[in-house]
């Protein structure tokens, strides 16, 4: 591998996470809460006029916390027993979830914007604490995971950036975030994937090369 390309993942990780960051700073310096308000406020109201609110309350499990550790144990443990060869895949999706987690709650506290607290908006996700509104967790961890689980499959990646799409979509249908909030948290997600993806590539170069 050239020096450029095995740099490649530590520049478009920083790239990602600057990024997230510069968002963030524009969040508290822009007055964006009313115009994301009306944005919110449509989009809500228009998936309340057509599929209903139901659907999105389902699909935002997609991006839950719990699932993701549930489904990341479950995954880690078969490989382990059944098939070695996805072990990378399943190491990369554990270590992202630790590191999306830990960056997730970082920017939340250095940010602190408070969830959307728009007129006549209907909050509709039980779940949502007074923790702060940017980035989405749940997107933020949908985004990388499904990236990871789609990773070598055409099909696999159309379905994953539809899943994700469908969570995005929902964290602002259910009153839960704003706009900014799911693009920042797609931001924030693709750099942890690659400090996971980082991770692995040192302990498995690390595996290789010790003495046996």
């Amino acid at each position: 591998m050239s020096q450029s390309r095995s740099k490649s993942p530590y520049v478009s990780a920083a790239f990602f996470l600057v990024l997230t960051l510069v968002i963030g700073m524009f969040i508290v310096l822009m007055p964006l809460n009313g115009i994301e308000c009306n944005i919110v406020f449509d989009v809500q109201n228009y998936a309340q006029k057509t599929i209903g609110i139901l659907a999105f309350q389902v699909l935002t499990y997609l991006g839950d916390f719990y699932f993701w550790v549930m489904f990341a144990s479950i995954y880690l443990l078969y490989v382990y027993f059944k098939s070695r060869g996805q072990l990378d895949s399943a190491l990369e999706l554990a270590i992202f979830l630790v590191i999306t987690t830990a960056l997730t709650y970082a920017v939340k506290m250095v940010f602190a914007r408070p969830r959307p607290n728009c007129p006549d908006l209907n909050v509709y996700d039980s779940d949502i604490i007074s923790s702060s509104s940017y980035p989405s967790g749940h997107v933020s961890r949908a985004a990388g995971g499904f990236l990871i689980l789609s990773r070598g499959s055409r099909i696999k990646e159309s379905l994953a950036a539809t899943a994700i799409a469908l969570v995005s979509v929902s964290r602002i249908i259910l009153g839960a975030h704003y706009l900014t909030d799911v693009v920042g948290g797609i931001f924030l997600s693709l750099a942890a994937q690659r400090f996971a993806y980082i991770s692995v590539s040192l302990l498995r170069y690390k595996m290789e090369t010790s003495p046996k």
